[in-house]
C-alpha cells in the first residue's frame, strides 16, 4: 500500500501566486508516485472586505499599489515567472477584481464531488487567461458545468449561507496561526511552507516526509 501524505493548501483563486503555486507542485507530484497525496485546498480571502459585485480592475491596482506604474512592475515579474512555468497570464483582459468568496464556495462543493483540483486549475485559467468574472455567479455555474460537478443544487448553495461559517472560520484559524500570505501549504497538518516553491523544493520536503510516516 502507498503511503499517504496530507497537504493542506491556503490561497485565493485571485492570487496569481496561488496559480503559479498549484503548477509548481503538481509538477513535483508527478516525480513521487510511490506516494498517494491528500490535497484540500482551503480558503483564503485576499480582500476579504472587497463588494460583493467587485471593483473595476484599474481602481483596485491604483488603490493597492498607489499607481500604474508600481502596478506594471509587479505584474511584470509574475508574467515572467508565469512563462517560467508555462503560464501566460493575460492581465490585461481583467476588467473587475472580484469579490473570490463565491468561488470558494464552488471550491467547497467540488471537494464533496472530489474534483476540487479540476474546478481551482479552471477557475485560475479563466480569470488569468480568459479574463472571466469570478465572482459572478453565472461564470460560476458555467465553471461547474464544464467541469461536470454541476447538479441543481448548486446555485442554491453558493448563494446560501451553508457552509459560509466554516469558511469564513477556516481563513480565521489560518490568520490565527500567522498565515498572512497565500499560497500557504501545510504538509501533514505539521509542516508549513509559504509562497511558491520551486518543484525541487516540494519534492525534497515529501520525501523527508516521506522518510517519518
Amino acid at each position: 500500500m502507498k503511503k499517504q501524505i496530507s497537504i493542506d493548501v491556503f490561497s485565493d483563486t485571485i492570487c496569481p501566486w496561488c496559480y503559479i503555486g498549484y503548477t509548481k507542485l503538481n509538477e513535483s507530484l508527478i516525480d513521487l508516485k510511490n506516494l498517494n497525496f491528500d490535497i484540500i485546498w482551503r480558503p483564503f480571502q485576499l480582500n476579504p472586505d472587497m463588494p460583493l459585485e467587485g471593483i473595476d480592475r484599474k481602481s483596485y491596482l491604483t488603490s493597492k499599489f498607489g499607481n500604474k506604474e508600481n502596478a506594471d512592475l509587479i505584474y511584470k515579474r509574475i508574467e515572467d515567472e508565469g512563462k517560467l512555468n508555462n503560464i501566460f497570464f493575460q492581465f490585461s483582459n481583467i476588467k473587475k477584481t472580484p469579490n473570490s468568496f463565491f468561488s470558494h464556495k464552488l471550491l467547497a462543493y467540488a471537494h464533496r464531488k472530489r474534483k476540487q483540483t479540476q474546478v481551482l486549475e479552471t477557475l485560475f485559467y479563466q480569470y488569468f487567461i480568459e479574463g472571466s468574472d469570478i465572482g459572478d455567479l453565472q461564470t460560476l455555474i458555467q465553471i461547474a458545468k464544464d467541469t461536470k460537478i454541476y447538479d441543481k443544487n448548486i446555485k442554491n448553495y453558493i448563494i446560501s449561507n451553508k457552509d459560509n461559517e466554516n469558511l469564513l472560520n477556516e481563513e480565521k484559524q489560518a490568520r490565527e496561526i500567522g498565515v498572512n500570505g497565500v499560497p500557504c501549504f501545510i504538509f501533514n497538518k505539521e509542516l508549513v511552507v509559504n509562497g511558491a516553491q520551486p518543484k525541487e523544493k516540494f519534492v525534497q520536503i515529501i520525501n523527508s516526509l516521506n522518510n517519518y510516516v
